[in-house]
């Protein structure tokens, strides 16, 4: 694995101020930590696969993990890098149980795992998914599936949004964005 190169975008930065103006800093360090351990998982998984790292861009998006692409890639390969940075959010959820560590670090791991297994294409289940149907005789069938589902999510989240405002906009907000990001 060879260092790549570190963006950070200036969205980044501005959704990083506006985080921690608007909510307790212990929490926002904390997701910051549930963040470093599901990219250490990927960054480990690809350097047990051989893949190399040409950047990492931190935006309002989320952190991106650029390759470099190689002449023969494996779709096992690259679900393996895909799940592991969930996977190592659900161990550190196991170990910090197991522990009985209090507060909500160890929660956190497990909905930043979960969050992370949503089966949209900026995430990692929906590039599982994406991985597994590229190229398939019934890709276009997939992809008209799989929005229809997001769709529904946005609207089943929109119920909660609409009755009680606030916090439980946020998720409608996301997922809204979320679809958003995949019809382009």
């Amino acid at each position: 694995m060879t260092s790549g190169i570190l963006r950070v975008r200036f969205s980044f930065l501005v959704l990083t101020a506006l985080l921690f103006l608007l909510r307790d800093e212990a929490l926002i360090l904390s997701l910051a930590a549930v963040c470093i351990i599901h990219e250490a998982g990927h960054l480990a998984a690809m350097n047990l696969t051989g893949a190399r790292v040409r950047s990492v861009t931190l935006s309002a998006a989320g952190i991106r993990i650029e390759t470099v692409r190689a002449p023969l890639r494996s779709t096992p390969r690259d679900i393996l890098v895909l799940l592991a940075g969930p996977l190592s959010n659900v161990l550190m959820y196991i170990l910090l149980t197991a522990a009985h560590c209090p507060g909500s670090f160890p929660m956190l791991n497990l909905a930043a795992a979960a969050y992370n297994l949503l089966p949209y294409r900026t995430l990692d289940g929906g590039a599982v998914i994406g991985a597994l149907i590229c190229g398939s005789p019934r890709e276009r069938d997939c992809l008209r599936i799989l929005r229809v589902f997001q769709a529904g999510v946005s609207l089943a989240l929109l119920v909660p949004a609409v009755r009680f405002g606030g916090e439980y906009a946020l998720p409608f907000w996301i997922s809204l964005a979320l679809f958003a990001g995949d019809l382009r």
